[in-house]
């Protein structure tokens, strides 16, 4: 009995022999992270939610509402979180609660060489 588990373990591990597709490399990612009325979400994570099989991203926004990172091009959706600057629990408080979580309707698409502008309503 314990070969047969054995065995069946085996072949699960191993599988139908397909190959899974490669993940393509990351393209280097900027933008700016902007709170209603244009003041910078300053000290903010944004957040990277895959919608199209990436790897999720999560990016430090600067004190001026700048953020620089990597990810594989395609559609996200996203959602900030307080970050470790010290200001970062007061900006958030300024945030809309719903962007607190990922929200599939609401998205960006990464694409290299562009820059990403993400208001915060």
């Amino acid at each position: 009995m314990k070969n047969l588990l054995l065995m069946l373990t085996l072949l699960l591990s191993v599988g139908c022999g397909s190959t899974a597709t490669p993940m393509p490399a990351p393209t280097e990612i900027k933008g700016k992270v902007e709170l209603n009325g244009g003041k910078p979400a300053s000290g903010l994570v944004l957040n990277l939610y895959p919608l199209e099989g990436q790897q999720p991203r999560v990016i430090e926004v600067a004190e001026d509402g700048t953020f620089k990172g990597e990810a594989i091009t395609g559609k996200y959706s996203y959602f900030v979180t307080k970050g470790s600057a010290k200001n970062s629990e007061q900006t958030l408080k300024l945030v809309n609660a719903k962007f607190y979580e990922a929200d599939l309707a609401r998205t960006i698409v990464v694409k290299a060489g562009e820059d990403i502008k993400v208001t915060l309503e």
